[in-house]
């Protein structure tokens, strides 16, 4: 289950976001459009590597 996350500065910019590919993402956990783009985060293993997903439509960020 994916962890919402609440949003901060780095949402302010899109400078170190991914842009993510069509489809390639879950789907927002509010609004149910597909995110723009992602950074990946350092926790967790190489195989079990997660991502910080932006909606920009409704400006949310979650962890998956």
């Amino acid at each position: 289950m994916p962890r919402l996350e609440g949003m901060h500065a780095a949402t302010a910019s899109t400078t170190g976001w991914i842009e993510a590919r069509a489809g390639g993402g879950p789907e927002c956990l509010f609004c149910g459009e597909p995110p723009q783009a992602f950074k990946p985060l350092a926790e967790g293993s190489l195989t079990t590597l997660k991502r910080l997903w932006w909606c920009q439509p409704c400006e949310t960020t979650w962890v998956a």
